[in-house]
């Protein structure tokens, strides 16, 4: 009992993902400020750490205000199952050796079924809060999960089709510098497949300040808004920690096993996102469309053709 309530308030839980966000969104501005030349936050404790922690408190501490005609059941629980979903693939996340919270056969499918959820959540959030503005947002990002949807299932199962199991805790002992660089190709294509269910640059289409105000997010404000952002970064964990387990070995290092190694390599899969944010242009829902049915997908299924070579090849006792 105690390790469960352990693992559901401090790691990898509540506490470990609101640390998560607060560094997250402190070294987002910092990084994002040095690529674009400015400065970003730099007077509230040193190099601007407290800043984020101020914003926090402000948005924790503002009115949250429900619109008239919206449902407010809906308008309200919607922020909070947004987070409690994000958080739930952290259980099945072999974080360090032998500390998993649910050691499952079907680890790898609950953190797929579990992200992929997600946008739904998102959609909800528009759906409920009767602003043609954000109805638009949610739209948009049930479209664009729809579209990515699949290469992101077909990606993520790489590892599961080389190896031969959906069990994250052997994926990562198979793991080795071999398997990686036959699970490349499947790596970067999960990798801009999530870009996309994150809704992040090029494909930040569902919440376009020029076309729909703020998308989803246009009516909520105060501690609802705060639940949404703590569910984005929430997601943001879930799907850098799927990546590290499923194609970089997870806590693995040169020299020992770490969850230092595990961390860094999360870290490393956030600044190549953010480079990209800050260097590329938004691309129209269009665009998306066309480049994830159009090229993506027969991408991920030539990756799994090649897959299956490799696994008849080099992998066959696997």
């Amino acid at each position: 009992m105690s390790n469960l309530l352990f693992s559901a308030f401090i790691f990898p839980g509540l506490l470990y993902v609101l640390v998560w966000t607060v560094g997250l969104f402190w070294f987002f501005r910092k990084f994002m400020a040095a690529l674009h030349k400015r400065i970003g936050p730099s007077f509230n404790g040193k190099g601007g750490s407290y800043q984020t922690l101020f914003d926090l408190s402000k948005l924790l501490t503002k009115e949250s205000i429900t619109p008239e005609g919206v449902n407010p059941y809906l308008f309200s629980i919607m922020p909070i199952l947004a987070v409690l979903v994000a958080m739930l693939p952290a259980a099945f996340i072999p974080w360090m050796q032998g500390q998993v919270v649910i050691n499952s056969n079907y680890g790898l499918l609950a953190l797929v079924v579990l992200i992929g959820i997600e946008p739904f959540l998102l959609f909800l959030t528009g759906f409920g809060s009767n602003n043609k503005y954000s109805f638009l947002g949610g739209i948009r990002i049930l479209t664009q999960s729809i579209s990515m949807e699949t290469s992101f299932i077909l990606s993520a199962l790489s590892p599961a089709i080389l190896f031969g199991s959906l069990n994250l805790t052997f994926i990562v002992e198979s793991s080795s510098w071999f398997s990686f660089c036959i699970l490349l190709p499947g790596f970067i294509l999960y990798f801009i497949a999530l870009l996309g269910l994150l809704e992040q640059a090029p494909f930040n289409t569902p919440d376009a300040e020029q076309e729909i105000v703020y998308g989803f997010y246009t009516e909520y404000s105060g501690t609802n808004y705060f639940f949404l952002q703590l569910a984005m970064f929430a997601e943001f964990m879930a799907v850098f920690a799927g990546a590290v387990t499923l194609f970089l070995g997870a806590y693995k290092g040169i020299f020992f096993e770490s969850y230092f190694f595990f961390f860094m390599k999360m870290m490393g899969i956030a600044i190549i996102m953010m480079t990209i944010r800050a260097a590329t242009p938004r691309i129209t829902l269009t665009q998306m469309l066309v480049f994830s049915w159009k090229y993506m997908i027969p991408l991920t299924l030539i990756n799994s053709a090649w897959l299956f070579i490799a696994k008849s090849l080099w992998f066959m006792g696997a």
